[in-house]
């Protein structure tokens, strides 16, 4: 099975997360697929009355070749958008404070991954695959309404490695 760079981010934030336990209350979605992961639903966007939600999405993948061989330098950068409502307009998030924690653990179960995947760029051993050697979390945004009932963050999930081509 193909291992994406979407889907990777998504796990590591649940294999990752610090604390006790993932919370209940936070879905991850692929909004390439579209997929919502806690649900199995082919949907984009939840109810956020029941959920926050992390979602994810390949934005940009740039290669380049290196020496004199097939090989190359790559680029992947992962779309990650986080969203939560106010408990006063019937969400999951009781303040802003509470929101920058979450988005702080998000982005630490990011942070503190160790081990980098190697994907395939299609369902095929023949056709290479790319190890990352580097993750950088980047280009942060606070988009959350001036009224703070709706929050949302944005922000670019950077992995940097090679491809081995046959």
């Amino acid at each position: 099975m193909v291992q994406d760079e979407v889907t990777w981010v998504l796990q590591t934030i649940k294999s990752n997360w610090p604390g006790s336990s993932f919370p209940s209350t936070l879905a991850r979605i692929n909004r390439d697929e579209p997929e919502i992961l806690e649900t199995d639903d082919r949907k984009r966007s939840l109810e956020l009355e029941e959920w926050n939600a992390i979602g994810a999405s390949l934005a940009d993948r740039q290669s380049s070749p290196i020496g004199t061989e097939y090989d190359k330098r790559v680029e992947t950068t992962i779309s990650c958008r986080l969203e939560g409502l106010h408990a006063d307009e019937w969400g999951q998030v009781d303040s802003a404070a509470e929101f920058e924690q979450l988005v702080r653990y998000v982005q630490h179960a990011l942070d503190i991954e160790r081990s980098y995947p190697t994907v395939n760029d299609v369902d095929s051993d023949d056709i290479g695959s790319v190890a990352y050697h580097t993750l950088v979390v980047e280009n942060e945004t606070d988009l959350s309404d001036d009224n703070k009932d709706y929050f949302r963050r944005d922000w670019d999930v950077r992995l940097i490695g090679y491809a081995s081509l046959p």
